[in-house]
């Protein structure tokens, strides 16, 4: 069968088409559902732009094409109207076989699953003090959902993760301190009221009671981060603490330390009678070792945005990683359809020494 393709030398102004592809769960969301479907970009951020459902989100990556892709109509389409048959010279009855060309397109848009992200760059820090927070720079919590390129309900989780928390309707990130001071007072509450499970409206009575600097707000935070929600109950997450207390001792290190002396200070930083496994494992992307033996904190937030500058500042500060302790300061920049190794040795070499995997410049 054969087609005659037209075209109009002057698109329409009102519109213009794009191509998508779209993965099967998705279609079937847009097919079954009448809910949230929408676009989302940072307030802050440039070229990021996703797509989210009520509860996914997509990242939208632009795929160029060697060939201009036609997108193209029936002429006989009852929208397209008489005028364009007649401008072409032909009848209803003659068209059944031709086709209009309505965009041209020499790209798709690729969608990917992502955890999406919050906007914090520039939320002040609360440290219970709230004569602290200036209302000039204070953002709301509202437009902080908005401008968030994260689906509605991953938000909440998200935003627990990263420590955030409202005072008076304004988005805030708790102070490292006092959520170190809010967890030991959740922990303390649950040893001594020998609580395994409990539930949010409870412990956010025995900690108000305990310290009114812990609002609502804040506890629905700290257990928001620290807690597993089983139906209306929570339990603690005793791997999720102790990694908090064993970070927040790398931090508070004055100069180098041993593994044996970070461990014993970790340990008194604990709650007493909380017992939980502490292994340096769980600390690694926090710490890296500028002598054999040594240990001392790193934070990923003071180094390079990118992969290629950030491995040059990890190598002027070590010139050989442990291939473990190396890959978390990494892992971020490595798309989910790769491995590591095949993004890493394009900066740096990979090299074995007996069982263990190191990793030095090129």
């Amino acid at each position: 069968m054969s087609f005659s393709v037209y075209k109009e030398t002057s698109p329409p102004d009102g519109h213009i088409y794009k191509l998508m592809q779209l993965p099967k769960e998705l279609l079937d969301y847009i097919k079954t559902s009448r809910n949230v479907l929408e676009f989302k970009s940072p307030a802050l951020g440039r070229n990021h732009l996703v797509l989210c459902t009520e509860s996914n989100t997509y990242t939208v990556r632009q795929m160029n094409h060697s060939n201009t892709q036609l997108l193209v109509e029936d002429l006989l389409e009852p929208r397209i109207g008489k005028s364009l048959l007649n401008t072409f010279g032909l009848s209803e009855l003659e068209s059944s076989n031709n086709l209009l060309v309505v965009g041209l397109c020499s790209y798709l848009y690729e969608l990917t699953p992502t955890q999406g992200d919050i906007e914090i760059a520039g939320l002040q820090v609360y440290d219970g003090t709230e004569a602290l927070l200036s209302v000039k720079t204070c953002k709301k919590f509202a437009e902080l959902v908005n401008d968030s390129p994260i689906a509605a309900r991953s938000f909440q989780k998200r935003w627990h993760q990263l420590c955030g928390s409202t005072v008076n309707d304004q988005a805030v990130i708790l102070a490292p301190d006092f959520v170190c001071d809010a967890l030991y007072a959740l922990v303390s509450v649950t040893i001594a009221e020998e609580l395994n499970v409990f539930t949010l409206d409870a412990m956010t009575t025995r900690m108000v009671r305990e310290n009114r600097k812990f609002t609502p707000s804040v506890v629905e935070t700290i257990c928001g981060k620290f807690c597993d929600p089983d139906d209306n109950r929570l339990t603690l997450n005793q791997a999720a603490i102790a990694k908090w207390f064993g970070v927040a001792t790398l931090r508070k290190l004055r100069g180098v330390s041993t593994d044996k002396d970070l461990l014993l200070q970790w340990k008194s930083s604990l709650p007493p009678f909380f017992n939980a496994l502490l292994n340096l494992k769980s600390l690694r992307g926090h710490y890296y070792r500028p002598l054999l033996g040594a240990i001392l904190h790193l934070d990923r937030a003071g180094l390079s945005t990118d992969i290629h500058g950030r491995i040059k500042e990890m190598f002027l500060l070590v010139k050989k990683w442990d291939y473990d302790e190396f890959l978390p300061y990494v892992d971020e920049f490595i798309p989910a359809t790769k491995k590591a190794d095949s993004v890493i040795l394009k900066y740096a070499k990979k090299k074995r020494a007996g069982k263990s995997f190191f990793v030095c410049p090129r």
